[in-house]
């Protein structure tokens, strides 16, 4: 997966028209590579994000993830839910009506597409789908707010509130279920905070498991975070018996309203069984156990330092990302980590004999030392935007290679924390003494 472009208007706290733009000057104007070259070769393999805290950066983030969650759910939980899920600029009224617009252009088994769609507060109004073909763009989707769908052998109509694509996935359509599945499968959201670090632990606790990641491999990248530890390894534990004995009345209960609902057939017992094995397996509780050195006492999960926690949840995503050439889009990258952790990873993605697969990495940060921007390249000054917030509180993204007063050896760090590009916070330091003053009231 490669994403070259991402347009979107009138989510959260971008009311207008927001580009982001992943390609190089050297396919601006192409519908391919020329010849020779690789997508991989003109498209930015990193691109970072600054503004101010509330300037609306994790918000482009998360309207990508919007996204890719309407691709991936639409036609599955997004039908069930009591309201369309959608999240409009709420900053003017009057425009609440105004409808959400999302475009992914993007490169999936070396074609060109672009994917497009629209929503209001009742479902999706518009949707299409367009690839390159041998000498221009040619349209595959078609949907109008009624449902209708046109140019898609199979597949005519669709609920107001799920994709076309999304539900071509569904009936696993021969032509537009691959395309699906690329994009949901492409793209890895790294989202700030424990939850998040906890749910990736959990999810390397079943790859463990389960054989996809090995033991050796996650101390590899404990070791080049230096956390001192050698060894690691998964601890059972069964959930006590009271517990278990409640999770089974409850599950039995569903089980019993479920067979009432539904006929019985001959596979019954053996789908009874299957489930019960299953359930058996969740009564046991998981966790990571490590060891410090070579005859070092073992450490379990909730004694790790969140240091080494958030490192090793967002090291194994960038493995991963690294390994099928995906897009890894991480919001505060550096959050809990030491500065050259994150370094480390943009090196990774930024170093083409690492980088092999041309994965791409997106990220929210306060620190454009990250970027490298004061090594002289303009070239990579495009790599950076910068989030905003105007007078009426409407975020707008700007890129860096936009302002004409950068000179090969302009510090484009000191000068972005000068404030010569915006996007940094107007400190009222003094008014500290206020809140103090007040302290005796």
């Amino acid at each position: 997966m490669i994403l070259l472009r991402f347009t979107f208007r009138n989510h959260r706290s971008f009311r207008d028209e927001a580009v982001f733009d992943l390609t190089r000057s050297t396919l601006k104007e192409r519908l391919r590579p020329p010849e020779g070259t690789r997508w991989a070769d003109h498209v930015h393999h990193v691109d970072g994000v600054y503004g101010a805290n509330a300037s609306g950066k994790s918000n482009l983030l998360d309207a990508l993830h919007y996204a890719l969650i309407a691709i991936k759910s639409s036609a599955s939980t997004w039908l069930g839910a009591p309201e369309f899920p959608r999240a409009p600029f709420a900053l003017a009224p009057a425009r609440l009506g105004d409808p959400g617009e999302y475009e992914l252009e993007f490169v999936s088994r070396e074609r060109r597409y672009i994917y497009r769609f629209s929503t209001d507060a009742e479902g999706i109004r518009d949707e299409s789908l367009k690839v390159v073909g041998k000498q221009r763009w040619t349209t595959l989707l078609e949907r109008t707010r009624d449902g209708k769908v046109s140019r898609v052998r199979g597949l005519t109509r669709v609920a107001r509130r799920e994709l076309a694509l999304s539900r071509a996935a569904e009936m696993d359509h021969e032509v537009l279920a691959p395309i699906r599945r690329d994009l949901v499968e492409g793209f890895d959201v790294y989202r700030v905070g424990d939850r998040e670090v906890r749910a990736r632990l959990a999810r390397i606790v079943d790859l463990l498991v389960e054989g996809g990641l090995e033991f050796d491999e996650l101390v590899a990248l404990a070791r080049i975070a230096d956390t001192g530890i050698t060894r690691i390894r998964v601890e059972e534990h069964e959930v006590p018996e009271e517990l278990r004995e409640f999770f089974r009345r409850l599950m039995q209960r569903d089980k019993q309203t479920t067979q009432d609902m539904t006929d019985t057939n001959g596979d019954s017992g053996q789908q009874t069984e299957a489930e019960d094995a299953r359930l058996a397996r969740e009564f046991i509780a998981r966790n990571l156990a490590f060891t410090h050195g070579r005859k070092g006492a073992d450490l379990r999960e909730r004694d790790e330092s969140t240091g080494t926690m958030a490192w090793l949840a967002l090291g194994t995503a960038v493995l991963d990302a690294l390994r099928n050439g995906r897009v890894l889009v991480v919001d505060e990258l550096g959050a809990a980590l030491h500065p050259d952790l994150s370094r480390i990873i943009v090196d990774w993605f930024e170093d083409p004999d690492v980088n092999a697969t041309g994965a791409q990495l997106v990220f929210t940060s306060h620190d454009m030392s990250l970027m490298g921007t004061g090594s002289g390249e303009l070239a990579k000054r495009e790599q950076v935007w910068l989030v905003e917030k105007d007078a009426e509180g409407a975020s707008e993204l700007v890129n860096l290679g936009e302002f004409a007063l950068l000179q090969p050896k302009s510090n484009v760090p000191k000068q972005y924390l000068e404030g010569r590009f915006g996007a940094v916070p107007y400190t009222v330091p003094s008014l500290i003494h206020n809140l103090l003053d007040r302290k005796g009231e």
